[in-house]
Parts: C-alpha cells; sequence; structure tokens
C-alpha cells in the first residue's frame, strides 16, 4: 500500500523556486507514495507544471476566529490520512496545521536554528539527516513558454521591482536602473523590463524610452522561456531574478543587509551577488564592472 504524504509549501513565487530542488528530491525519494502539496491559491497553477505531485491542496488562509471552516478543514485534513508531513514553510502558521493533524502523523520540519541561512542549506541539512538524496537545483527550463514579444537580440532582463515589505531597501533606486539602461542602449543591448501589473517604472521609461517594458504582460512561463534566450538578468532578489535564474539565465543580483545573500537568491556558476548595506550606495560602475562576466561589453 503506498503511503500518503503532505508537504506543505505556501509561497512566495521565490520561495516556491528555491522549492523546487526540495520537491523533485521528494517525488524521486517517494516514487510509490501519493504526494500531496499545500500551498496558496497564486502557486496552484505553478505546482501543477512543476510535475511533482498527484494533489494539490489549496490553503484558504482561514483566520482563528473563523471556527467552523477551521473544523472542517482538519475534518477533511485528518480524513486523508496522511502518514508524514513535510513542512518546508515551518512558519507558525504552517506549524498550526500540527494541530489539525492526527499526533499519529509524522511531522518533518528543518531546525528553527537553521532559519537565518539559504534555503538550498536548509533543505540540504533537512534531507541529509533523513537520507533522502538532495541536489540544489532551480532548474525550471522544461516550464518555458514561448512569446510573441518579438525582442530584438541581444537582450537582457531587468527585474527593479521586490516586495516593499523592507520600506523598499530591497529596491536599487530606479534613477540607478535608468544609468544602466541608458549604458545598455550605449552598447547595443536591449533591456526588457519584468515586473508585476503594479510595477510602474515611469523614472526609467521617461529616461530612456526605448526600453521594452513588459511589466504585467508575462506570466511565470514566459519568464522563463525569455530568460532562456537573455544574455543575461539583472535585478533585486525577487521571485522574478529566481525565475529567470530557474530558466538556466545569468544572473546579477543585489542584496541589502536586509536580505543578505546568504538568505536567498541564485548561487553556483552563472550567478553573481552584489551586496551594499544600503542599496542606494551601490555605484552604477560596481554594476558594469560585475557585468563583464556575462556581456560583450
Amino acid at each position: 500500500m503506498h503511503n500518503k504524504i503532505l508537504i506543505i509549501k505556501l509561497g512566495a513565487l521565490g520561495d516556491m523556486v528555491q522549492a523546487a530542488s526540495a520537491f523533485a528530491a521528494l517525488r524521486q525519494f517517494h516514487k510509490k507514495d501519493h504526494l500531496t502539496l499545500l500551498t496558496t491559491a497564486p502557486y496552484q497553477e505553478l505546482a501543477q507544471k512543476m510535475g511533482y505531485f498527484d494533489e494539490i491542496l489549496i490553503d484558504e488562509r482561514f483566520k482563528l476566529f473563523e471556527l467552523s471552516k477551521l473544523c472542517k478543514f482538519r475534518k477533511y485534513l485528518r480524513s486523508q490520512g496522511f502518514q508524514k508531513i513535510y513542512d518546508l514553510q515551518n512558519v507558525d502558521r504552517s506549524r498550526l496545521y500540527s494541530y489539525l493533524i492526527s499526533n499519529k502523523t509524522k511531522w518533518i520540519a528543518p531546525d528553527k536554528k537553521e532559519s537565518n541561512t539559504h534555503p538550498q542549506e536548509r533543505f540540504k541539512g533537512l534531507f541529509l539527516s533523513l537520507g533522502i538524496p538532495f541536489k540544489a537545483d532551480l532548474n525550471l527550463s522544461h516550464l518555458a513558454e514561448s512569446n510573441d514579444f518579438h525582442i530584438p537580440n541581444p537582450y537582457v532582463l531587468l527585474i527593479p521591482g521586490a516586495s516593499l515589505v523592507h520600506g523598499g531597501r530591497k529596491r536599487w533606486p530606479e534613477e540607478k536602473y535608468a544609468e544602466l539602461v541608458s549604458f545598455l542602449i550605449g552598447k547595443k543591448i536591449q533591456p526588457v523590463l519584468i515586473g508585476g501589473p503594479s510595477d510602474n517604472f515611469e523614472v526609467m521609461k521617461n529616461k530612456v524610452p526605448e526600453v521594452i517594458d513588459l511589466c504585467g504582460k508575462t506570466t511565470f512561463y514566459q519568464i522563463i522561456g525569455l530568460a532562456a534566450k537573455a544574455l543575461c538578468a539583472i535585478g533585486n532578489d525577487t521571485g522574478p531574478t529566481l525565475l529567470a535564474a530557474s530558466g538556466g539565465c545569468k544572473t546579477l543580483t543585489f542584496y541589502a543587509s536586509c536580505n543578505p545573500p546568504s538568505l536567498g537568491g541564485a548561487r553556483g556558476s552563472g550567478h553573481i551577488g552584489l551586496y551594499e548595506p544600503h542599496l542606494k550606495d551601490l555605484d552604477i560602475s560596481t554594476v558594469i564592472k560585475a557585468l563583464e562576466a556575462f556581456l560583450p561589453l
């Protein structure tokens, strides 16, 4: 009889991309078992397309006062008869589910002491302790989709957005991105803006109208496809930058003290990180110097 396994990973986008290596390792280790992923609605399709799961369960983020809904969800979880749960999110919300599921279910999560380490290191440490082979690999190139944006070659992807949770400190200033765009245009390299529908980089577009703005116009899978043909991707430490890396694209990522490279981003050959405690102090000349590794400057 096959075991039923629950994996918890709620998001955000960058977390889901980082977790792809863990998902792959668990699928390989539990070849004959039934794997269910508990995630949030924005990442349901992405999880399905990854191809590692037999079932996707959506966390509807019930509040504690919504007792009837919580009780109904608890009843459903218990009815599934999960033998094992991998809590790859390991936050208060995901740990809440340990109270909803039978205490007979084996609960597995990274050590809380490892919460301030890179996701790949946390997964490696956890899986090593369980005897599960693990390879840090952000490869999602199989999800790449073509597009009809007609981007002239050669081009680079620019990802100037990022979460505003830290008051915008995860973002290299837009004025400096505009300087970089001007530099790339001068080198006959086409800059392409990637971002969400709420990203509106007017400073950049006004200063250098030649930039191609695809903010809010691309799916996750089109970003991976675009990245596969780009010279490189340049951006802040955010989900779309990791998506670009997962498409085999070289990346130059900017990090501040609120999100040092020890906690996230792509690693390994073809991925460069520039760290400055306050990103406003990261000089354009330093960025251009780093780009010499990727671009024909």
